[in-house]
């Protein structure tokens, strides 16, 4: 582990943060228009960085035992939102809750959210995220730029509903934009640990990574991909969905084109 790919890890895990506050500072006209084509740009960028980059990464690593690990994941993240009542919210439901946040709205399939279980689920997927950017760049910086480009594009239609949703619940904006600033520090956390545990057990980094590829998988799938189904404006998330795809896997078959790739 060399100066250059810490550096790198902490400049993405950084970035991620930014993104963490986008719905703070970007309008809400612009973000109702764009959220939908942005949800399924996401789903694309993350579905494609898992197939092509992660899981391939921990099966190499790991053998076959990266599917345990990364269906352990996949079933431990669904429970884990069905016992928080949190669920990354789309962008319906996030346009929605931004326009109308002082009238009390409500999570986005109608229960109610409390801010500290909507902020405490954050943080646990922060440090997941955290790791998995830093677990990839161990592997390769191809892996890694995949993994934190398509980490930092689904957190922001994340961040923006869960903006809005502390907004719902009556905080104040410099409440919610710091609430959220904190909790995105839980990035750099996970990003820390895998790159001190990696010093000590090297087979870290493909379960960390094994253990991405299932959580990606999940949110990709099970929150992002429905939204192509949703509203009128299908033919805006179809074109997000298939930019995601081309973008991710455009990169992996051009580095595997040159030749940089093992």
């Amino acid at each position: 582990m060399d100066s250059q790919t810490v550096l790198l890890v902490f400049i993405a895990v950084g970035l991620d943060g930014v993104a963490g506050l986008a719905g703070g500072v970007l309008s809400e006209r612009w973000l109702q228009r764009r959220l939908p084509a942005l949800v399924a740009f996401a789903a694309g960028t993350l579905l494609c960085a898992v197939f092509l980059e992660v899981l391939p990464e921990a099966v190499a690593t790991l053998g076959d035992s990266a599917f345990t690990w990364a269906f352990g994941s996949f079933v431990a993240l669904a429970l884990l939102e069905w016992a928080l009542g949190h669920h990354h919210h789309h962008a319906e439901a996030a346009a929605g809750h931004v326009h109308g946040h002082a009238h009390g709205h409500t999570h986005a399939h109608g229960a109610p959210t409390l801010p500290a279980a909507l902020l405490a689920s954050d943080a646990l997927h922060n440090i997941g995220d955290g790791a998995a950017v830093a677990a990839a760049f161990l592997v390769s910086p191809n892996a890694g730029f995949a993994t934190a480009f398509a980490v930092i594009i689904h957190e922001l239609p994340q961040e923006v509903g869960d903006y809005a949703l502390l907004r719902a619940a009556g905080w104040s904006r410099a409440k919610s934009l710091v609430a959220l600033g904190a909790v995105q520090l839980t990035a750099a956390v996970g990003a820390g640990a895998v790159l001190v545990g990696t010093r000590y057990l090297p087979s870290l980094q493909g379960t960390v990574l094994a253990i991405a590829g299932g959580s990606f998988l999940y949110i990709g799938a099970v929150d992002l991909l429905p939204e192509l189904r949703r509203g009128p404006d299908s033919r805006q998330r179809v074109v997000g969905f298939l930019c995601g795809l081309l973008l991710i896997g455009g990169l992996h078959f051009l580095e595997r084109f040159l030749g940089g790739h093992r």
